[in-house]
């Protein structure tokens, strides 16, 4: 994000009698795990009087890494995180967390007031204050994730998770490919040597195989091979086995089962 942009963009729609309401920063895009200048982003909504959200579905989970939670600087600034627990907090489907500092508003957001819904809770009343109600409980899942393991835990898989994806980049770019996405995070995106398929038709070569998981995507207009680490029990065997598979599928001709 091109924060002079930002602001620039700012000044603009106020002159042309808009009403600019908020800043959305990325912590952690899910493509390529890209981080915007989040302190600069803060002070911009800060000098403009705008909410400031950060959204950190991705990225969130750096925070539990002493080691990696500088990454995310200037995000304890924000008005309002959205994290997604399914993604690096290794929680199932659907277990997402929206944090404020501002509670007022949370409960002018979402309160519902019946008479068969009683409450004598005096401040925030969970039950009453979420988009949930009475559907399943699926922040236990993470809840009993951060009961047996803890932020050291959570800390570790979160740099474990990134010194992984370090090994795929290094074992990849030995063999011709380029990592073209600079991220700290654990989120690879690469690009085959010159002579390969097309990135789409090498994706679907590696699915088929069921030997490994990789998806297509974009990165700044270029079709990149997306490879994200969020296993806690990744090995180096792992590691091997994913750059074999990525090697294999990319001849624009695939040897069939008796060539030579």
């Amino acid at each position: 994000m091109d924060c002079r942009a930002l602001a620039a963009a700012i000044t603009h729609d106020r002159e042309a009698g808009r009403v600019p309401v908020l800043i959305s920063a990325t912590a952690g895009t899910t493509g390529a795990g890209m981080i915007d200048p989040l302190a600069a982003c803060a002070a911009i909504a800060r000098e403009h009087g705008l909410w400031y959200h950060v959204d950190a579905a991705w990225g969130g989970a750096a925070l539990s890494s002493n080691r990696l939670r500088g990454l995310l600087a200037g995000i304890e600034q924000a008005d309002s995180v959205t994290i997604d627990a399914h993604k690096w907090f290794a929680t199932t489907m659907g277990c997402g967390m929206f944090i404020t500092r501002h509670p007022a508003v949370l409960s002018e957001a979402f309160r519902v007031t019946t008479d068969f819904m009683p409450s004598s809770v005096s401040g925030l009343d969970p039950y009453l204050n979420t988009v949930q109600w009475s559907r399943r409980f699926v922040g236990l899942r993470l809840f009993l994730s951060l009961a047996a393991a803890g932020w050291e835990g959570y800390g570790a898989h979160v740099e474990r998770a990134v010194a992984v994806m370090a090994q795929v980049r290094q074992q990849l770019v030995a063999l011709g490919w380029s990592a073209v996405n600079d991220s700290h995070l654990a989120v690879l995106c690469v690009v085959p040597p010159p002579g390969s398929v097309e990135v789409r038709e090498l994706v679907r070569r590696v699915l088929a195989s069921g030997r490994a998981w990789v998806a297509p995507g974009s990165f700044e207009g270029r079709e990149v091979v997306r490879i994200c680490a969020t296993h806690g029990e990744i090995s180096r065997a792992d590691v091997e086995e994913l750059v074999v598979t990525l090697q294999a599928a990319r001849p624009a001709v695939v040897p069939g089962p008796h060539a030579p």
